[in-house]
């Protein structure tokens, strides 16, 4: 089933992030891409397929707790009609109390099947929706062949690692506009879009790729572990 993400996920082009992937076939022969929703749960900079999501929500106020639930299960919550089981994912991924948390808390919710129970994880931020090549998703014998770490493989809820390769973006100059105006602001104007423009200019063409590795989490195996059943 097709998730029900919103056109624009926290302000992301759905339809733009389409016609990259539709650039990106293109230019890698038509390779398979696998799409991905990228969250973080405080420290943590998490992923799971998109075909495995139903939609995102804002956490609701209040949720209702429910006896001898397991530790992950905070509590269930009535979205769109449906008893939803909300699972807190840092206690399988444990952050820092001081973490990189965004504060805007949200749930993504899970495509699960009409005889299942509905669940969903409580994230700290939804970050983007991604199209990345299938080859780039990473097990074992792949992170090893690649002198990467493997410590993230090992977490029992983590299928395969997303590697992306990213080019770190730089801000060579500002213009800065006087708040006075006139014609002495003009020629302040003038001056830093020159400066800015020869900063340009003069800048590295070969900036350095950064490889992320995303750990991608096994959205059957969480659910196992966080205890909701059929």
């Amino acid at each position: 089933m097709a998730p029900d993400l919103p056109d624009k996920l926290l302000g992301i082009d759905i339809d733009g992030d389409d016609r990259a992937q539709q650039r990106s076939d293109e230019s890698d022969d038509e390779e398979d891409l696998v799409r991905l929703v990228l969250f973080t749960v405080g420290e943590h900079r998490l992923a799971v397929p998109v075909d495995e999501v139903r939609t995102t929500t804002d956490l609701p106020d209040e949720l209702t707790s429910v006896p001898r639930t397991p530790p992950a299960v905070e509590g269930v919550t009535d979205l769109r009609g449906e008893i939803t089981a909300v699972i807190d994912p840092s206690v399988h991924f444990p952050t820092d109390e001081h973490g990189a948390g965004a504060g805007g808390e949200q749930l993504l919710v899970f495509d699960r099947g009409a005889d299942d129970q509905s669940a969903a994880i409580r994230v700290d931020e939804v970050l983007d929706v991604e199209s990345v090549p299938e080859r780039n998703l990473l097990e074992a014998d792949d992170v090893a062949s690649r002198d990467f770490e493997t410590d993230l493989l090992e977490h029992p809820l983590v299928s395969v690692l997303a590697e992306q390769e990213r080019r770190p973006t730089q801000r060579i100059g500002e213009t800065v506009v006087s708040p006075t105006g006139g014609a002495a602001a003009a020629d302040s104007v003038g001056e830093s879009d020159a400066a800015s423009a020869d900063a340009t200019d003069a800048a590295p063409q070969d900036e350095p790729v950064v490889v992320e590795l995303t750990p991608v989490v096994d959205v059957d195996t969480l659910l196992l572990a966080a205890g909701p059943r059929s």
